[in-house]
């Protein structure tokens, strides 16, 4: 699922810079930490994907160039302004790496905050529908392997006769 959100924002390669550069403040601005984890998880690779989640949840630190370290704090918890778009970019960022039931998680927080988030509300029918197409064929693979299995035995057992 693509986000259609304006074509305001920044390229990847800008939005490292500017997060780097603002690493380096005292008091570090969480709305250039979004852009960037924003540009991350709008990325095509799933590595960038997981980066990005990574900013925005705080679970895990980042590695960029030789020996620079830089740890992520959980902008959720943070003082970033604006939790809908933060929410938003983890559900699309799940949905993404088909993390179906993470991505409705995101959903749900976010609509309880805002009930009536379109965007939110398509996205998280979209996880439900493929939760649910995925269901169908595991339970599709499941009876085949049932049905292959009582012709195996069928054949085993009309063989010994």
């Amino acid at each position: 699922m693509k986000d259609t959100t304006a074509a305001t924002d920044l390229d990847l390669d800008t939005a490292r810079e500017r997060y780097l550069a603002e690493q380096a403040k005292d008091y570090p601005s969480a709305f250039v930490k979004f852009t960037y984890a924003k540009a991350l998880v709008r990325d095509a690779k799933p590595e960038n994907k997981v980066r990005g989640v990574g900013l925005l949840l705080g679970s895990s630190c980042l590695t960029v160039g030789a020996s620079f370290h830089v740890c992520c704090l959980d902008l959720l918890k943070e003082d970033y302004a604006n939790k809908v778009d933060c929410l938003y970019c983890l559900a699309l960022a799940y949905y993404d790496l088909g993390e179906y039931a993470k991505c409705r998680k995101q959903c749900e927080l976010l609509l309880r905050i805002n009930p009536t988030h379109e965007k939110a509300l398509s996205l998280h029918q979209c996880a439900k529908d493929q939760v649910h197409r995925d269901g169908c064929i595991g339970l599709t693979i499941a009876a085949s392997a049932v049905v292959i299995a009582g012709f195996a035995i069928k054949l085993l057992l009309k063989h010994r006769e």
